[in-house]
This record gives C-alpha cells, structure tokens and sequence, in this order.
C-alpha cells in the first residue's frame, strides 16, 4: 500500500466532527504525500479521492443553487443515470415538456458546463463510486449502471480521459 492510499484509508476527514486545525492538518499531509510521488496516475487518482473526501466534508447542495427546472434536470440524470438512451432531448421531450434549446442554454448558463459534460462528468464520478464500494463488480456491470450499457468499451476510454486511468488500474489502485 502506498502511503497516498494509507493516508486516504486512514485520514481523519472519514471521522465526524473535525475541527478546521484537523482538517488542515490531513490536507497539508495529502498534499506533502503528493508531491513526494512520482507516479502521475497515482496522483491523479490519489487527487480524485481527496476531492471526493472533501465533498463528503462540505456537501454541495445542489437544490439551492439553480432554478427549479434545472434542479429537475439534475433530479432525472440521478434517477436515470442507468438509462443508455438519457439526452437533453429525452428529457425536454419526455420530462420537462420545454424546448431542447432553450433548456440547453440554460443549464450551461446556471451549471457553467454543457449537459452533455454535466452527465458525462456525473456517470464518471458515480463510477468511481462503485467501483470504489463494490469489490465484485466487472466493469461491463459499472458501464451497464451507469449509462454505458451496450458499449463497455467506450465505457472504459471515457473513464480513462476523465480519470487518467483505466477502469481496472483504478480499481486495483483502490484495493491496495
């Protein structure tokens, strides 16, 4: 196990209760970790699990931040993030019952990304999520949960543009 992975296995943000001097002191030695490694893909993967631990810290909430509709948007990728067929268009056509166009503007205008970045960026991170949770889990079922369903391959090339590594190099990375 790489001290990177010691110290995300073992840090204190995974405990309640922190206060700001503990907190500090955990990103200070993730970060002295980091710049001591010399693998990138370590540390590309190392930086996701901070991130990820620090969101479970400061949880965004998502509900306040954009308009109802939006919210709504974001409300159906979460219920339906298994859905291989899940576009803006579907969604304006079948859910939201507005222009296509019009809800794309607004959703890049509110979110700052387009949907089609949003949703991919959701699908990667809640991959990350699973097969972070599972240890059984191949990666065709990780595709198939999150969207990619027919194309497992293209699952995995996704993943690795958005990650720096493969689907398989990840979770190995996870499990040492």
């Amino acid at each position: 196990m790489n001290q990177i992975s010691y110290l995300l296995n073992h840090n204190p943000i995974k405990a309640s209760g922190l206060d700001n001097s503990e907190l500090f002191y955990y990103q200070s030695g993730a970060l002295l970790v980091i710049f001591q490694t010399d693998n990138i893909d370590f540390i590309k993967t190392d930086l996701i699990n901070i991130t990820n631990d620090l969101d479970k810290v400061y949880p965004k909430d998502n509900t306040k931040q954009y308009s109802m509709i939006i919210n709504q948007i974001i409300e159906e990728i979460d219920k339906q993030i298994s859905n291989p067929d899940l576009t803006l268009k579907y969604l304006a056509q079948e859910i939201i019952f507005m222009n296509k166009d019009y809800l794309g503007k607004q959703f890049k205008k509110e979110t700052g990304q387009t949907f089609t970045d949003y949703l991919m960026q959701y699908r990667m991170n809640k991959a990350m999520e699973l097969i972070a949770e599972t240890n059984d889990l191949k990666v065709c079922d990780v595709a198939e949960k999150i969207g990619f369903k027919n194309n497992p391959a293209y699952f995995s090339r996704a993943f690795k543009k958005f990650t720096g590594v493969t689907p398989l190099a990840y979770q190995k990375e996870i499990r040492k």
